[in-house]
């Protein structure tokens, strides 16, 4: 595991920033991918589907686009240029089309999820396929701001299942929604209101198929103002669970 952070200024905002990816305990190859782009308030994960042929590709690819595709828009706009629900949709229909472009010329069966957090000026935009989560720090509490993008999550809102049966069910692993699977993809996405001292939390379901929502709690309880440690104590609390699969975890917060 290699630790990522840094401090930023964006839009207003002061932002510390700590992200790290680790294989686990199990799996030969990390399929997971990070990106951080303070200079445009870009922050995002990817996992790529460990059951097709080339997930750490996928990932990878994605978040290459993702990367350039950020960069020139702002170079070209600025910040806060418009809807930016509006152009985060229009970039993720082009990270997954350049994506499932790249898998077709690949001959590969290959796709991922995505999730990341965009600032502007007053708020911050939040959007994802999959399921990989962001999670919100305010306030003492922790608060899960997407929904997965899953068969079981499907079930539990059409009342089939139970978040209990949801965690012990063989289909748990099954997303209804990735980067890079068809032509078109269609992210959830929602806008954030923050404040300072808050944080946001992007990971994989590395994390979270391993450490209970409650237990990530006690540790922001434990150290709310360090992003780097929180991050750290996450990888090592996933793994130490059992480290089943590969984990990616990126604190974002905001401060005073």
């Amino acid at each position: 595991m290699r630790l990522i952070h840094g401090t930023c200024r964006f839009s207003g905002y002061t932002i510390r920033y700590a992200g790290a990816t680790d294989p686990g305990r199990i799996r030969p190859c990390n399929e997971d991918s990070l990106l951080i782009v303070p200079e445009v308030g870009l922050f995002a994960v990817a996992d790529g589907l460990g059951g097709l042929d080339a997930g750490d590709v996928a990932s990878s690819t994605a978040l290459a686009h993702l990367h350039d595709l950020s960069r020139s828009q702002y170079a070209a706009e600025g910040a806060d240029s418009g809807d930016t629900p509006a152009r985060l949709a229009a970039t993720i229909a082009a990270v997954n089309s350049r994506t499932y472009e790249h898998r077709l010329a690949l001959g590969k069966n290959m796709a991922t999820t995505l999730a990341l957090v965009q600032f502007e000026s007053d708020a911050v935009v939040a959007a994802h396929v999959g399921d990989s989560r962001i999670y919100h720090w305010h306030e003492g509490t922790l608060s899960q701001v997407s929904r997965d993008h899953s068969l079981v999550n499907q079930l539990c809102e059409q009342g089939a299942l139970t978040v209990s049966q949801a965690k012990q069910s063989p289909q748990r692993h099954i997303i209804t929604r990735a980067i890079g699977a068809e032509p078109n993809v269609l992210p959830s996405i929602k806008r954030i209101a923050v404040a300072p001292g808050d944080m946001l939390l992007l990971c994989t379901d590395g994390l979270t198929s391993m450490v209970e929502d409650a237990d990530i709690a006690a540790c922001f309880r434990t150290r709310p103002n360090d992003g780097s440690w929180l991050t750290e104590q996450l990888v090592r609390l996933a793994n130490e669970a059992g480290g089943h699969d590969n984990i990616t975890v990126v604190l974002v917060a905001i401060q005073p």
